[in-house]
């Protein structure tokens, strides 16, 4: 990407640090757009860029699961508009699109394979956990899997200490009073 110099009103910063100079606001935004049936648009959603990776191209297909049921939109036009020297972004115009046939097998794919990932993400960390605490264990002389028991944390195991008596000065045993 070409960018003009400050001298001219235009950060030379790569796009996710101009972000930050610019307040917080993404420098480019993509905002998807239906037309309603009265000809008004209406603003769907607005993301930076580095939401979609890349802007959506006309017949890309987006799936919104905003709500429980998935709605599917497709990019009808799409129009770069620069609002400002510092702001700009791509309009996308969508229509919905029915979802019987491919595109409700394709949700539903999608739904399997990221339950499936979760539940093996979830069984590494159990897995992870378990073997934490059996290196933890190892080194106290436990057997993996077996919690201690109390006499073990109770019972004192090192010797018992003798009372000393006082000894004479030539260590002699001192001359009981009785």
């Amino acid at each position: 990407m070409n960018f003009r110099s400050k001298h001219q009103g235009v950060s030379t910063l790569p796009p996710t640090a101009r972000d930050k100079e610019l307040g917080g606001r993404p420098s480019v935004e993509v905002r998807t757009m239906r037309i309603k049936p009265d000809g008004k648009v209406e603003e769907l959603t607005c993301h930076p860029l580095e939401y979609y990776g890349s802007c959506p191209d006309v017949g890309d297909t987006i799936v919104s699961n905003y709500s429980e049921t998935p709605i599917f939109y497709s990019v009808q036009r799409r129009y770069f508009v620069m609002e400002s020297v510092a702001y700009a972004g791509w309009a996308l115009i969508v229509r919905e699109v029915d979802p019987s046939g491919p595109p409700q097998e394709l949700w539903n794919e999608w739904q399997a394979a990221t339950k499936f990932w979760e539940e093996v993400e979830e069984q590494e960390e159990q897995e992870e956990q378990q073997a934490k605490t059996e290196r933890l264990n190892a080194p106290l002389g436990r057997e993996p899997g077996r919690s201690p028991t109390n006499s073990s944390h109770t019972k004192d195991n090192r010797p018992k200490k003798r009372k000393l008596q006082s000894r004479a000065s030539d260590g002699r045993k001192p001359k009981s009073d009785g």
